[in-house]
């Protein structure tokens, strides 16, 4: 384990990295398929309003278990 925790740790964390920097361009074109909570800069489905991912985190289970991308 390094100073920043567990390579798969790391790996989970660029993964939600980059998935937030995409749906935020993707947002911004207006084809989001989430839904942006401003209040606590995440992600939420739109189905039901559970939280997907946020830029240090990603349920990665559940969006796969949705049909989303993983």
């Amino acid at each position: 384990m390094s100073k920043f925790g567990s390579d798969q740790e790391k790996i989970r964390r660029r993964r939600a990295a980059a998935l937030y920097d995409l749906e935020m361009t993707l947002r911004q074109e207006g084809v989001s398929d989430f839904v942006y909570d401003e209040e606590h800069d995440l992600f939420r489905l739109p189905e039901d309003g559970r939280i997907a991912f946020s830029k240090e985190w990603v349920d990665g289970l559940l969006l796969q278990q949705r049909g989303y991308f993983w």
